[in-house]
């Protein structure tokens, strides 16, 4: 079955190239969701003869369904545009979707680079980032708002080898400016949690998924995604209160 790549974008102009170079040779078949970008995206996609297809942001989940239901052939490859598939990573996907051995889907793992870094604990290792990515057309759907995942409905999911390798935060301000982002949306659906939780999470991170053996990352990323537990008690009470 032939192969279609799904790649949101919103001015990834800096990722993007890199993500589609390393798409060659795996697959012609190109989507670009665009949100919207007033950069050079979309030049760079063109570049690329990627096909582009304007799609108001309204979720993160809703963008990538509208990018399944556009997309051509069996299987779909979503990705994201700071993302990529290493050779050894292509030759795993051909393999899986040229000899179509009953799986409907496909978790591949990622390996985080984190202000330069590569993380392989903190609850961003490999082993932690385990996601759907690779999924047969029509065999589920993407849920969620901030964290979407793939829900597949018929078929088993199988699990690739080799990891992507994912570009994730330059900065800490970054992070931070993703902290603010995400919170404002998961305020939204005004499910509050324990007061307890940024600690637990904390200590789930960096003491439970052994972050101290990333060093300073693995103690300052468990510090960051405590901060986000705390900002986003502060905004749920914010809007109960308006």
């Amino acid at each position: 079955m032939s192969l279609t790549v799904v790649i949101p974008t919103l001015n990834e102009e800096k990722d993007l190239p890199r993500t589609l170079d390393s798409l060659i040779g795996l697959t012609k078949n190109i989507l670009v969701i665009d949100s919207g970008s007033t950069d050079r995206t979309l030049e760079i996609a063109k570049k690329y003869k990627a096909k582009i297809v304007n799609h108001p942001f309204s979720s993160y989940s809703d963008t990538r369904n509208f990018g399944n239901d556009q997309a051509k052939g069996g299987w779909i490859l979503s990705l994201e545009a700071d993302v990529v598939v290493t050779k050894k990573l292509a030759q795993e996907i051909k393999e899986a979707t040229n000899k179509d051995v009953g799986q409907s889907a496909y978790y591949i793992p990622r390996q985080n680079i984190i202000w330069g870094k590569k993380i392989g604990h903190t609850d961003w290792g490999p082993k932690d980032d385990l996601h759907i990515w690779l999924y047969k057309k029509g065999s589920g759907s993407w849920q969620g708002d901030v964290h979407e995942e793939y829900i597949v409905k018929e078929g088993t999911v199988g699990t690739l080898k080799n990891p992507l390798i994912h570009y994730n935060y330059e900065t800490v301000n970054e992070f931070i400016g993703k902290i603010n982002n995400y919170s404002s949306v998961a305020v939204t659906k005004g499910k509050p949690f324990p007061s307890y939780w940024p600690l637990r999470d904390f200590f789930k991170r960096f003491i439970y998924k052994r972050g101290f053996q990333d060093g300073y990352h693995g103690l300052f990323l468990s510090y960051l995604q405590a901060i986000y537990y705390h900002v986003l008690k502060v905004k749920y009470h914010q809007n109960k209160n308006v």
